[in-house]
């Protein structure tokens, strides 16, 4: 690394759709007093998803855990540059790689970053360097965004559900009447800004005081690795009402939970490693684990690219939470960039 500096410019704003162009320059500044020994430099756009988790497993002999990993590529599109010096040697001066890349229009899993794999898109530079000196290797992550049209009648149906539960008076025994949860949401489609409007009606027809009742955007994701899943649950918003006591009715009316910008739904079949989903749940404490009551939507909830129109309410296409020229300016979430 010595006497090398490398910088990137990426024109756009870091966040691009399939099909889009991806443009930028490598500087590649030698600031040493001599020239530079190069082998070759090649400029890359990659897309991988990389799952990799470890399990304590005691019944091996070796004590070591068990080791569950994945790679998946979508594409590795690669630029080989003549090295503008003396032969291969890079005398000290400034010096410009530009890449010119588009990103196909595969269906491809989004950017994603979670507890046991991520996928990733970016941008690398690799210099080779004769030995024993090791090759200069830079890169940059961006956020690539699959396309789903939420102007789809499929995406803009209410969805609703609802459940009954017998509680008993103490320790599992006896009967002291039934609580009803009713839940529905105005669609099923949302971009990062919006509100999903959430309408809740709880009926606590017992003899005993319930806990708040809540509403919670939920997202889940399913690792695949060596054959084997793991499913990870994360809670990214959450509405809570008040207590519910005995022979009380609790209402929500549209009620309001934000959607944050978080990675959007995978599509099916986009990656056979990683699988994200979201559902809004519906939960009402009893006073035993027994007596819990949960109501699942159901339909997942799709979070997109595309700004909702046709069935976007008024109230919430106003909204000064929404973006009102792009939803994809939202997704530019941070990704952890690893060499591959």
């Amino acid at each position: 690394m010595s006497g090398i500096a490398v910088t990137l410019e990426l024109k756009g704003n870091n966040v691009f759709l399939a099909g889009e162009r991806v443009q930028g320059t490598w500087f590649v500044n030698v600031n040493s007093a001599a020239p530079v020994k190069v082998n070759f430099i090649t400029t890359y756009l990659i897309g991988a998803t990389y799952v990799e988790w470890r399990e304590t497993n005691y019944l091996r002999r070796d004590f070591e855990d068990d080791e569950f990993k994945t790679h998946e590529l979508y594409t590795r599109q690669v630029t080989s540059h003549p090295v503008n010096g003396h032969g291969k040697q890079l005398a000290p001066g400034y010096y410009k790689y530009p890449f010119d890349y588009y990103i196909p229009k595969d269906n491809m899993h989004s950017s994603f970053e979670g507890h046991h794999g991520a996928t990733r898109w970016f941008i690398k530079i690799e210099i080779g360097r004769p030995m024993p000196c090791s090759n200069i290797v830079k890169y940059k992550c961006f956020t690539y965004l699959a396309k789903v049209d939420i102007d789809l009648p499929l995406y803009a149906k209410p969805m609703t559900a609802s459940q009954e539960r017998k509680i008993s008076r103490a320790f599992g025994f006896g009967n002291a009447g039934s609580v009803k949860l009713t839940a529905s949401i105005d669609r099923s489609g949302y971009c990062p800004g919006e509100w999903a409007l959430i309408t809740l009606d709880v009926t606590n027809g017992t003899t005993k005081d319930l806990d708040q009742p809540s509403a919670a955007l939920m997202q889940m994701v399913e690792f695949k690795g060596n054959g084997e899943e793991n499913i990870t649950k994360e809670c990214i918003r959450k509405l809570v009402g008040t207590k519910l006591n005995k022979g009380q009715q609790l209402k929500w009316n549209n009620r309001k939970l934000t959607i944050d910008p978080v990675p959007p739904t995978s599509l099916p079949r986009s990656s056979y490693c990683i699988k994200c989903l979201y559902y809004i749940e519906e939960l009402c404490l009893g006073t035993t684990r027994k007596d819990r009551m949960k109501c699942l939507l159901p339909a997942m909830m799709h979070l997109t690219t595309q700004i909702f129109q046709t069935a976007l309410p008024t109230e919430n296409r106003k909204s000064p939470r929404r973006v009102s020229s792009t939803a994809a300016t939202l997704w530019n979430f941070p990704t952890s960039c690893i060499h591959p």
